[in-house]
């Protein structure tokens, strides 16, 4: 196979990602709205002036990003998975920069300590009521059958909290440190069955109260109080745990890990 010249290749690829950059554009600005199907591959090969293997090529960086999805001999559909988008972003500068697990708790502590704040002076009657049932749960420890319901569990109460502060950029990031830490919890500890994850989800549950009552009286301080109470034990529970603590997200071990919830979060 003749080898590509440099000059054209460079070419080939600029012009590649302007296409990516312009097909961005009509995604995000919602002149190519979720649901609907991008022209054919002539279609955009007739508009951009290229040939429909580099249309292809573009589509398919697309489609990695999570903005279109590709149905073989249906076309190309926009399917414009944010948190997806973003958390295979995150996941890459997670792994570049070799952050460790205890780094991670650290910025999800920052921005959960802010959506509390805000959760007070915002949330809803419906988010405190999705807060109280999420919370419920666990007053019915025998009802987690599994340790996938327990992980679940944890998680509903926290995004729920999240959800209330009304910043869907902070729950977007929220929801992906929150995901990525249970993951990682549970993945590295397969050998603790459903008794220890319920005895483990039980310690907070006093937490979680004290986090609900400070929601409901609409005070900021006191619900910033009750979340840091509940980042100390977090914490704590992290730093006892020598095989948590020194977990590091390029180890490869935790790259398969991250991968498949990343992968999960499209669907």
């Amino acid at each position: 196979m003749p080898i590509e010249p440099e000059k054209s290749r460079r070419r080939r690829v600029k012009i590649v990602d302007e296409i990516i950059e312009t097909l961005r554009q009509d995604i995000v600005t919602r002149r190519l709205p979720h649901g609907e199907r991008l022209p054919s591959e002539k279609e955009l090969s007739d508009r951009f002036g290229v040939s429909q293997p580099t249309v292809r090529e573009a589509i398919r960086a697309l489609e990695t990003l999570g903005l279109v999805e590709v149905f073989h001999g249906a076309g190309s559909f926009v399917r414009s998975h944010g948190d997806y988008a973003l958390a295979s972003a995150l996941q890459t500068l997670l792994q570049l920069e070799s952050v460790g697990i205890m780094e991670v708790l650290e910025i999800r502590q920052l921005l959960g300590r802010h959506s509390i704040e805000a959760a007070a002076t915002r949330a809803t009657t419906e988010d405190i009521q999705a807060m109280e049932a999420a919370s419920a749960r666990f007053d019915r420890p025998n009802d987690f059958k599994d340790v996938d319901q327990v992980i679940a569990g944890v998680i509903d109460f926290q995004r729920a909290v999240s959800a209330a502060a009304h910043n869907p950029i902070l729950q977007s990031l929220e929801a992906f440190l929150l995901a990525l830490l249970n993951e990682v919890q549970f993945k590295s500890l397969t050998n603790r069955g459903i008794r220890f994850w319920r005895a483990r989800a039980l310690e907070f549950q006093p937490h979680r109260v004290a986090i609900l009552e400070g929601l409901r009286s609409r005070d900021p301080a006191k619900a910033r109080a009750a979340m840091d109470r509940y980042f100390e034990a977090q914490r704590a529970r992290f730093e006892q745990d020598d095989s948590l603590r020194s977990l590091n997200l390029s180890s490869p071990k935790l790259v398969t890990i991250v991968s498949d919830m990343v992968r999960h979060s499209k669907d």
